[in-house]
């Protein structure tokens, strides 16, 4: 008798293991089109076994575990493309908007400008004497002052963006750490383990938002919650913490966002800033801190050139008046140095902040008559008609060794438009590599994406394959519930008559 309720029990878990099957199924058939959701499947095993005599008869089947199909290495490696390309990306996208900024068709363009200003020269020394190609040369001064300057402005506010979406990321961060926390809590205390699998879908698609938005490396430990550190290992998440992410203390020097990751709960804070290289995050600081500051440095020493070379024959020469000598064309707020750049300007800062300064002397604006144009040390072409120092000036368009780009006071670079041309062809170079880098990131990133779908994706088929096989094995189990129920009934009615 024992045997045929023992039959009633297997029937039972079979039905039971078939039914969680089905529902397991639905369940995946029902996500097929939910971000991030890993296949499930049911593992069966035999149930426990009881003895008789010499033999051993089976109790059926037992639901082992729902796992999850998915590849912890292949996310991994997701993970880490994730953070590259979304670093890569930041970058060429702030490189890109600046290299429009140096665009030159023949008609406009900084070249054009500064080429537009020696030219006045061209015509100063024909005419030296005509009051309106002096006020040109005046006009032709103030439209490159104003193209480097609306450069140089624009540039920082790119800058100036960076730094303001760093301080919003870092925002995001926070929200996302803690979020991934709270779901390692829940995940360390599932019962039985390895059964939540809704929570480690949702953690890992945090993770991989999190990844877009700084370098991250992740760590699985023994109680399968997520370790997240930064680049230099300082954790963002441990266990169920998540590390607080600041960026709310401008540093004294540049007025920059300075980011940094409380340790535990000290109070005490560690910066971080240039230990973070990938990420949106870890694009936008390079950009902000290295890149473009670089383009502007080169905008400050081009002007320090034009000023510098400038300024120093100007000096020289004489003013239409035959008297005026000694005058700097170019002058800014506090005054030229003994060397004819801006006090405070000069190769040990970098130039930093030549295009900011740059001016025309008032005095010449007031009077252009005081431009000077002739050479008073030469009696044989004095007069209206000197026009050597015009020339002079005129000659600087094409002279070599007018920019100082080492910074050392040396000037080793030119002539001028190579030096505009090498600034342009750094930018789009630097734009284009950040491009294919970005591009390559993106399709190795495709790439382990389709390895993870075909891992972990819900195949519609094969889900429908599954679900004629396990409710042809419901209704098995169900027959054979019937047959041992027939038999049972049998049995009792024999006996009983």
């Amino acid at each position: 008798m024992y045997l045929f309720t023992a039959g009633l029990d297997i029937g039972l878990s079979g039905l039971q293991a078939a039914q969680n099957a089905i529902n397991v199924t639905g369940q995946n058939i029902t996500n097929i089109n939910t971000p991030g959701y890993a296949r499930q499947r049911v593992n069966l095993e035999t149930g426990y076994y009881v003895q008789i005599d010499k033999l051993q008869f089976g109790l059926g089947v037992n639901v082992k575990q729902v796992q999850a199909i998915r590849d912890r290495f292949l996310e991994m490696q997701l993970t880490q493309t994730i953070t590259r390309q979304f670093g890569t990306k930041a970058r060429y996208e702030g490189v890109e908007n600046v290299a429009s900024l140096f665009v030159e068709n023949g008609e406009s363009g900084l070249n054009v400008e500064l080429q537009r200003f020696f030219q006045a020269f061209e015509e100063l020394a024909a005419r030296p004497e005509n009051d309106a190609v002096r006020t040109n040369v005046v006009t032709r001064a103030q439209t490159m002052i104003a193209g480097l300057q609306s450069r140089y402005n624009m540039i920082e506010d790119k800058r100036t963006q960076a730094n303001r979406s760093v301080a919003s990321i870092v925002n995001e961060v926070n929200t996302i750490t803690t979020q991934i926390a709270k779901l390692n809590q829940q995940i360390a205390v599932e019962h039985p383990k390895g059964s939540d699998n809704n929570a480690r879908d949702q953690r890992q698609a945090l993770v991989d938002k999190l990844a877009e938005l700084v370098g991250i490396q992740t760590h699985e430990d023994t109680n399968s919650r997520l370790t997240i550190t930064v680049e230099n290992g300082m954790p963002l998440v441990s266990g169920n913490a998540a590390m607080t992410m600041y960026a709310d203390t401008p540093d004294p020097i540049t007025g920059q966002y300075i980011v940094q990751i409380e340790i535990g709960n000290s109070g005490q804070k560690e910066n971080v800033t240039q230990n973070i290289k990938n990420g949106t995050l870890g694009g936008l600081i390079d950009l902000r801190d290295n890149i473009l500051p670089g383009y502007m440095e080169k905008l400050d020493q081009l002007a320090a050139g034009v000023v510098l070379q400038v300024n120093q024959i100007h000096r020289l020469g004489v003013g239409i008046d035959g008297v005026t000598t000694n005058l700097d064309f170019f002058v800014a707020i506090g005054g030229n140095d003994p060397s004819g750049l801006p006090t405070g300007v000069n190769n040990t800062n970098h130039y930093k902040g030549m295009v900011s300064r740059m001016g025309i002397n008032s005095q010449i604006i007031d009077d252009p008559k005081l431009i000077a144009s002739g050479d008073p040390t030469n009696p044989d072409t004095a007069g209206p008609g000197n026009n050597e120092i015009a020339l002079r000036l005129l000659a600087l368009q094409n002279a070599d060794n007018t920019v100082d780009s080492n910074n050392d006071g040396i000037p080793d670079s030119g002539p001028f438009s190579i030096f505009i041309s090498s600034v342009a062809n750094k930018i789009g170079n630097e734009a284009l590599s950040y491009k294919a880098t970005s591009n390559t990131d993106e399709n190795i990133r495709a790439a382990l994406e389709v390895q993870r779908d075909r891992l972990s994706a819900v195949d519609f088929d094969e889900e429908a394959t599954n679900l004629i096989v396990f409710q042809r094995s419901y209704q098995a189990c169900s027959r054979f519930i019937s047959v041992i129920n027939q038999l049972t009934d049998q049995l009792v009615n024999n006996f009983g008559r």
